[in-house]
């Protein structure tokens, strides 16, 4: 994954350069010094539409923002995925030059904030270095350097410090997911996002986010992110991170390691849950022992050494693909046995994860607007845990996701006579409708509006979640109703399913 990542750095195409011809490049590399490799280094101003969860079919709030980016091919620019989120143009400003040249995002993946975006007009970069990826990550104390454009600026600011903690956190972009990343004492403020960390003359890393509640820390995205994302689309698309799909605790109480049968020792955590059908199902049980995984030994508190770093045994499958297998060995019932499982994409992160760079999806039925359950929604509504967390739970850990799109909710109710007293329905999980139970979006969409309306009962009714009768709909008055409803609210179609 190294080799991988230094050859995408230097090569003219998406896929990596030959070994050969990056052995002929790196000689050129050497040469260049820091003060040159500035000029890689991009400011980004992005004009942007924001999605609207509360009326789905209206369109958001418009701003603007900048950030930072830095040359990793000819005209290839590695940033922040937030930076460039749900963005209408994206311009790039070279390095001490006026010019704002067009550009639009290549590969983003946003549940690593990382992306890479293409300027329109490759030829103003012509002779400028690409900056050069380290083949390590930095240790505690290490001297680093942050180089960016923060608070708006337009020239060059350098801030200097050590790393000083390297460990897992939660990435502020997705919401949901967790990775390495290096924290760092040199400050990361609006508009450094994106830039790069130095090492000497090398990459080490990219800057993302900071930390208010305390001063002068800053989190910088490290080579093993960085290295997972560059593989990920040399094949042209970006497939996003696989998932044990299992929860681990730790297994460091004495009284819990003699029920177990396990020596007074640091070795090995418990298997808290499996989700079902998720990576895990079938290799591991609630209860099992795991010892090691691909042959590396698990601490009692559930965390292994990679690349000479403490990380959560997770961290494994966070520099794994789709369809790679993984070895536990475990001990079942005072057993050691080895298993083994194929790493895939947790279908469940839809429902978890923000969304970017999409149009918020949605069906309007007699005034009903109904929205599959994710967390834009969920905040958008303000709707109450008790409303989804049930189903929501089944949907990510219960295997849901197996049989279902999406779970829907119904969110909001447009007044009309047509839905008279059914105001107080809102924010509830959509169980059927005429007796067949929700699949998902579309499902709905082909449930509520059939194509062959001949066929249509006398009644449309639907089921809600925690409610103590169903909604009823009189089907010779709702195609009029519709279509009030739809000028009367501005609502330019029944549904948006993409």
């Amino acid at each position: 994954m190294v080799a991988a990542a230094a050859a995408f750095a230097q090569g003219p195409n998406v896929a990596a350069v030959p070994a050969a011809e990056a052995a002929q490049a790196a000689p050129q590399a050497a040469k260049t010094n820091v003060e040159d490799a500035y000029r890689g280094i991009v400011k980004l101003e992005v004009a942007v539409t924001k999605p609207n969860y509360r009326t789905p079919w209206q369109t958001g709030g418009f701003g603007r923002g900048n950030g930072t980016g830095f040359m990793v091919k000819p005209g290839l620019f590695m940033t922040n995925a937030h930076v460039v989120a749900d963005t209408d143009r994206i311009y790039i400003s070279p390095y001490a030059d006026s010019r704002k040249l067009r550009a639009h995002v290549k590969y983003v993946a946003h549940d690593a904030d990382l992306a890479l975006v293409e300027v329109e007009d490759k030829t103003a970069f012509a002779g400028v270095p690409c900056l050069e990826f380290s083949e390590d990550i930095p240790q505690l104390e290490d001297r680093v350097r942050a180089i960016g454009y923060p608070i708006g600026g337009n020239r060059l600011s350098v801030t200097s410090g050590i790393v000083s903690r390297i460990d897992t956190v939660p990435y502020s972009h997705p919401r949901n997911s967790a990775h390495l990343a290096l924290q760092i004492d040199a400050a990361i403020n609006p508009g450094n996002s994106g830039g790069p960390v130095l090492k000497g003359d090398k990459v080490v890393g990219v800057a993302f986010q900071g930390l208010q509640e305390a001063n002068s820390t800053g989190y910088v995205i490290p080579m093993s992110v960085i290295r997972h994302f560059l593989q990920d689309v040399e094949d042209g698309r970006y497939d996003g991170y696989v998932n044990v799909a299992a929860e681990f605790m730790p297994a460091e109480n004495p009284a819990l390691r003699q029920y177990l049968n396990l020596p007074q020792d640091a070795t090995g955590c418990l298997v808290a849950e499996v989700a079902v059908g998720g990576s895990s199902d079938g290799a591991l049980k609630p209860g099992d022992v795991i010892l090691a995984v691909n042959g590396i030994q698990v601490d009692s508190s559930a965390m292994i050494m990679l690349d000479g770093v403490r990380v959560p045994l997770e961290e494994l499958a966070e520099r794994s693909f789709s369809g790679d297998k993984v070895k536990f060995t475990i001990m079942r019932e005072g057993k050691r046995m080895e298993t083994e499982g194929t790493l895939a994409p947790m279908a469940a992160n839809k429902v978890l994860a923000r969304a970017y760079d999409v149009l918020p999806r949605y069906v309007e039925f007699g005034g009903l607007v109904f929205q599959p359950m994710q967390a834009d929604v969920i905040s958008a509504r303000n709707i109450s845990p008790k409303n989804y967390l049930a189903e929501m739970d089944n949907y990510v850990r219960g295997g849901g996701c197996q049989t279902k799109e999406d779970v829907v909710l119904l969110t909001n109710v447009l007044p009309d006579e047509v839905n008279a007293r059914m105001d107080d329905f809102g924010r509830r999980v959509v169980k059927k409708v005429n007796g067949v139970e929700v699949k998902g979006l579309s499902h709905l969409y082909e449930l509520l509006y059939p194509q062959d309306t001949a066929k249509r009962p006398a009644y449309t009714v639907i089921e809600v979640a925690g409610a103590d009768r169903p909604l009823v709909f009189d089907n010779a008055v709702i195609d009029a109703a519709n279509k009030r409803i739809g000028t009367k609210y501005n609502v330019p179609e029944p549904a948006r399913l993409k």
